[in-house]
């Protein structure tokens, strides 16, 4: 018999990789091929994604100290992957730098957030969006750069999402004129509304995105996202474990229960994110800069469908020595 807390993580999991996979299915299809793929995408970029993050960050106040612990611990999950991915490539004697960007790099968007938002609540929605901007933001600079010899920071401050996060902070923080609270409050059901449908749409694209894979360009991934999926947890937990260490995510029993929660949250975001395979968008710009395009879909999608055996048994074990829910 299944306890609670695995029915939950179960629940939690399955319905993003049975989207994912209407998804694929859909891009198999005659039909799909009906369907204007950039179109959508602009859909949930401009507008339905925005109104997620609005949605979910300007009913908490902005705390310094946890953008930090989150921004931080993404640069030191990506350079904690690099040693491992730079061996791979030798490995694959491979000389382009395209090859370590789905290994590096965590699908932070896709798949996390609605993970997040099911496991971890509106909180941990929160937080999940801050690692996914800060986890763009080192794809758009350093990532780019890797690829092209270039960087698109310019793109990221092009990013929706950024200005939405903004808002919603700035919304939080201030005490702003009586006279907008109305509109404030229109924006926020608004932004509810148009939010719910970030979240399947996000998926239901992940999976079309990859129906144009190859099965016989898979064994060029297996490595690469094996590795993705199996270290980038062991790292998560690590980097926890080491925070913890130095205060930065204290465990004391005597703090206020809110604040352990808080930083358990944080801990269990990480983790989570640590654990995802590579990002789509990796694909997108090794196949933009024509870069190890091929290995890169690879690596996607095999760390994809390992996920589906990987995350629910990271959830589980985030439960028992994170949570404190075994």
């Amino acid at each position: 018999m299944f306890s609670g807390q695995t029915f939950l993580i179960f629940s939690s999991v399955i319905p993003s990789f049975a989207i994912a996979f209407a998804g694929f299915w859909l891009g198999k299809l005659d039909i799909g091929q009906q369907i204007n793929q950039k179109s959508v995408s602009n859909l949930v970029y401009y507008f339905l994604v925005p109104s997620l993050i609005f949605s979910s960050t300007h009913k908490r106040s902005f705390d310094i100290s946890e953008f930090s612990l989150l921004f931080v611990s993404v640069l030191s999950m990506i350079l904690l992957m690099a040693p491992v991915a730079i061996f791979l490539k030798h490995r694959a004697a491979e000389k382009r730098n395209g090859f370590v960007l789905p290994i590096i790099f965590m699908n932070t968007g896709n798949i996390s957030l609605p993970i997040a938002l099911l496991m971890f609540g509106n909180e941990g929605l929160s937080k999940s969006i801050i690692f996914h901007l800060a986890n763009i933001f080192v794809l758009y600079s350093v990532g780019v750069f890797l690829v092209s010899g270039q960087t698109e920071l310019k793109q990221f401050l092009k990013i929706p999402a950024l200005y939405a996060m903004i808002a919603g902070v700035a919304v939080a923080s201030l005490q702003l004129p009586e006279l907008l609270q109305p509109a404030i409050h229109f924006a926020g059901k608004l932004t509810d509304i148009l939010g719910y449908a970030a979240i399947p749409l996000l998926i239901l694209n992940l999976g079309y995105s990859m129906s144009d894979i190859r099965m016989e360009t898979l064994k060029a991934g297996i490595e690469g996202g094996v590795a993705r999926l199996l270290v980038g947890p062991l790292l998560g937990f690590s980097l926890v474990f080491l925070w913890r260490k130095v205060g930065w995510t204290p465990v004391e029993p005597s703090l206020d229960p809110l604040a352990l929660l808080g930083f358990r949250t944080s801990e269990a975001i990480i983790i989570l994110n640590a654990s995802m395979p590579g990002p789509v968008m990796s694909y997108m710009l090794n196949l933009k800069y024509d870069n190890c395009p091929e290995q890169a879909a690879a690596m996607v999608a095999v760390g994809t469908l390992g996920g589906i055996i990987t995350i629910p048994l990271v959830l589980h074990l985030i439960s028992i020595f994170i949570m404190g829910q075994g």
